[in-house]
């Protein structure tokens, strides 16, 4: 084995170790700061095995050890294996393989079921009226954590997290909404000031009557202020 193929077998890993269905799954590999070329890698599926393919420099000495992670995909549930190439064509054998399962996460069981249909994580709005949003992030257990960025009677910025958000049926998610304080910017950050001030709830409805499909309904209360308003997920 070459001193490139070297560089690239040692340490490499499946993140996280035991992955859930649709949730991202990366290759961490230990690699040598001289020989690896981040813009060569390449990454392809098929029938549930997945290669990693490089070019690699050819080096006179070792450079400094590096983590990087290669994203694989977000996958069903299944068995994978991840093969290693230290070159961009598979002619030659992997330099390593490792085998992996994703599973389904355990679900409670309820009825309605209080499982989404669909991840909506991403940045959504309104378009016309740019300047304020809500981001969402699902996880892959389907919890969620939202930020809304708003403005108050001032016109100063406010930002509100979404938390204990909960899905009362497969399209309705509902949860608190809270103020956080906490240190100024620039000085020692001091946990002991962050404090948590419940300021309102918010509701996202994702089901829409027809000619409306890719909105959610938005409804949310903050300080005696109710508001309900269309949003759509910006495509990036």
């Amino acid at each position: 084995m070459s001193l490139a193929a070297l560089a690239v077998a040692a340490l490499a890993s499946v993140v996280p170790p035991q992955p859930t269905a649709f949730e991202t799954v990366n290759l961490r590999m230990t690699v040598d700061s001289c020989t690896f070329v981040p813009g060569t890698v390449r990454v392809t599926m098929s029938s549930g095995v997945i290669r990693v393919n490089q070019s690699l420099n050819n080096c006179f000495a070792a450079g400094t050890p590096q983590v990087v992670d290669v994203q694989l995909g977000a996958l069903p549930a299944g068995d994978y294996r991840v093969e290693l190439y230290a070159s961009p064509q598979t002619t030659q054998p992997p330099v390593e393989q490792l085998a992996f399962q994703v599973r389904d996460p355990v679900q409670a069981t309820t009825f309605p079921p209080g499982r989404p249909l669909n991840d909506y994580t991403g940045l959504w709005y309104n378009p016309q009226e740019s300047g304020w949003g809500l981001s969402l992030f699902q996880g892959p257990t389907h919890t969620v954590f939202g930020l809304l960025f708003v403005y108050d009677g001032a016109n100063r910025p406010e930002w509100y997290s979404l938390q204990g958000a909960r899905w009362t049926d497969p399209m309705t998610l509902t949860g608190t909404l809270f103020r956080t304080t906490g240190p100024a910017l620039g000085g020692a950050f001091d946990a002991s000031q962050v404090s948590y001030l419940q300021a309102g709830s918010a509701t996202l409805s994702f089901m829409q009557p027809p000619g409306q499909e890719g909105r959610a309904r938005l409804t949310y209360s903050i300080g005696g202020t109710n508001v309900t308003t269309s949003v759509v997920r910006i495509s990036m």
